[in-house]
């Protein structure tokens, strides 16, 4: 284990002592949410798969010490992640977990079992609502792919910009005339 890898894991932020350096490096462009209640989960595809970074599912399902909940979890469930564009004083790498991971977390929590709590209600959302919509329709609210995929809105705002400047155009001069 490398020196640094031991400080991580001080820190919280290391998934196992034999972890390698960050091996996924996400852009901050690349990172959508879902939100509940005022609490934000960052989510992000690796290889069209959602991962989680698991200090904000800990924070959600109120566990305060991210490295335990990490060991829970299997190799292939839980790995670091640079994400670059951060632009707070903070550590640009973060835990990150599957999304069978993510359900391990939910349903291995003892305050997600204590009707009241935070934690209750978020897996009570997590399973009542995401994922029987997700069962349905596919998606959660808007599609993944549609949350990251500006040039596809920005053209679909400039085809309604010309729209309107032709309408005003048209107008140009007229009386009473409403575009």
């Amino acid at each position: 284990m490398t020196s640094k890898n031991a400080a991580l894991i001080g820190q919280g932020l290391a998934h196992s002592e034999s972890s390698p350096e960050p091996i996924l490096n996400i852009d901050s462009a690349d990172i959508s949410f879902i939100k509940f209640e005022g609490v934000q989960v960052r989510i992000f595809k690796n290889n069209n798969e959602p991962w989680f970074i698991a200090a904000d599912v800990c924070k959600a399902l109120e566990i305060s010490n991210v490295t335990n909940s990490m060991k829970a979890l299997d190799d292939d469930e839980n790995t670091l992640c640079s994400i670059k564009g951060i632009t707070d004083a903070g550590n640009p790498i973060f835990n990150a977990i599957s999304e069978s991971g993510f359900y391990k977390l939910i349903t291995r929590s003892r305050k997600a079992t204590k009707q009241g709590t935070f934690a209750h209600r978020f897996a009570n959302w997590v399973f009542r609502e995401v994922i029987p919509s997700i069962r349905k329709t596919g998606s959660y609210g808007v599609p993944f792919a549609a949350l990251n995929d500006f040039t596809r809105r920005q053209n679909e705002y400039k085809a309604i910009a010309s729209q309107r400047g032709r309408d005003l155009q048209s107008c140009k001069g007229e009386l009473g005339c409403v575009p």
